[in-house]
């Protein structure tokens, strides 16, 4: 035989065993929803009693904290320091949906 021969016959014989195996291992998962557990038991549940939602609070963000953030922004991207730059005002645009 030829080394081309050789190499496909190991090639089929190789990935034949590897799909024979997958298909085990699906199998046995497959089959674990049929075997019992043993010690447990049929639980009866009875209907839950009614919970109370939590009430979300929303808080506001704390304006001296984004106005700090946004400085450190545009310092950070004009390569200099916060002690150089003031914000005068900002306000918010668009939606709350990032863009991302």
């Amino acid at each position: 035989m030829s080394n081309l021969s050789e190499g496909v016959i190991a090639l089929i014989s190789g990935m034949g065993i590897v799909f024979a195996v997958l298909i085990l291992i699906a199998v046995i998962i497959w089959a674990f929803k049929f075997i019992k557990q043993p010690g447990k038991k049929e639980v009866v549940v009875k209907e839950p009693l009614p919970v109370k939602a939590p009430v979300e609070v929303e808080e506001e963000p704390d304006d001296l904290e984004l106005v700090a953030v946004i400085t450190a922004a545009i310092a950070a991207s004009l390569n200099t320091t916060t002690d150089k730059l003031q914000v005068k005002s900002f306000r918010k645009i668009g939606s709350n949906r990032s863009r991302w």
